[in-house]
């Protein structure tokens, strides 16, 4: 299958081709790129000839929506599948200034359309596939680090940008549990809404940096707390399981429910939050069989089986007949569903 990921500009951005270049390989979109040894290109340097390709993947990001119905065009003969996704929480969709009934319309131009989790499929035209990305689970199993913290650990979400809770959340648990530091990684200030009060509140604001180095370094503290309280495949939780890190994680994650089950909780419900923070940090034997169980189960999301997954859905969606079936579900709406 000749793979190719197309993005709306005239090179490669920067950050994303870091992020091919780290090493081990954060989890997320790009990595089925590995899965089918594909390629990402510029849509102006391969336009004249998509045909090339098996398989043409757009993320639908605002700043690649106009490609989609640009390759459609191009396609009307074509045997190449336009596969977009939607990798973005449905929460989010708002802020993206799009009529709602345009996105469904982009939706229903690709021959196969699929988001990472189960609540923006719900919200996507009938016949969206879900399936989380891929990570290279191996490799991060056998990713180590001598770095030990005492330390508590939070994730600052870009697209959040609100660490109200979780900050509360880690100061408690240093004076419940004697933790001497709270953390929070991936830390933009620019994205903070709480940004005139960080002086006081995390005692160490990590920002974004090489993804080996945030492994190393987060993989060394006690706990990780993550209220994400959006709807999301959540890849922080797939990494963590691989590197058997303890995390307390918001129910509204799939990969947090389905990974550890134990330790996940509603992002706004503090009592709870602290007795998963119990087990953690008094139970040891019982943590540790809960990473050992994520370990596991974490395979789910290898890239032998995303292929599987991946390949299994392009052919329904072939079979059923690609477009002309995403433009009659767009057509016949919530109907189609039942």
């Amino acid at each position: 299958m000749k793979f190719v990921n197309v993005i709306a500009a005239k090179e490669i951005p920067d950050n994303i081709a870091r992020t091919l270049q780290e090493q081990p390989a954060r989890s997320g979109q790009y990595n089925w790129l590995q899965v089918f040894k594909g390629e990402i290109q510029c849509f102006d340097q391969i336009k004249e000839r998509l045909d090339d390709y098996d398989v043409i993947t757009v993320n639908m990001a605002p700043s690649d929506h106009a490609l989609i119905p640009e390759i459609r065009a191009r396609l009307r003969s074509s045997s190449t599948r336009l596969v977009v996704n939607n990798d973005y929480v449905t929460e989010c969709w708002p802020k993206w200034d799009i009529n709602p009934d345009s996105y469904r319309h982009l939706q229903a131009m690709g021959d196969m359309v699929f988001t990472t989790e189960a609540h923006q499929a719900s919200w996507m035209i009938p016949g969206t596939f879900t399936m989380p990305h891929p990570t290279n689970t191996g490799v991060l199993k056998h990713f180590g680090t001598d770095f030990k913290d005492d330390a508590i650990a939070s994730i600052f979400h870009w697209w959040h940008g609100d660490p109200y809770h979780a900050y509360q959340a880690c100061k408690i648990a240093k004076d419940e549990f004697g933790i001497a530091r709270s953390k929070l990684y991936a830390y933009n200030e620019s994205r903070d809404k709480l940004k005139r009060w960080n002086k006081t509140m995390f005692d160490t604001y990590v920002p974004i940096v090489p993804f080996p180095d945030y492994l190393q370094s987060i993989m060394g503290d006690k706990l990780v707390y993550d209220p994400n309280p959006y709807h999301t495949y959540g890849r922080n939780g797939v990494e963590f399981a691989c590197t058997g890190t303890p995390v307390v994680g918001s129910n509204r994650v799939f990969s947090y429910n389905y990974l550890f089950p134990e330790l996940t909780c509603d992002p706004f419900d503090l009592n709870d939050t602290m007795k998963k923070f119990s087990i953690v940090m008094n139970e040891e034997e019982r943590t540790k069989q809960i990473l050992a169980d994520a370990a596991k189960k974490v395979e789910y999301f290898n890239y032998k089986n995303s292929k599987k997954r991946f390949t299994e859905a392009l052919q329904i969606a072939s079979d059923r007949g690609g477009y002309e079936y995403n433009q009659r579900a767009l057509v016949k709406g919530w109907e189609w569903k039942k």
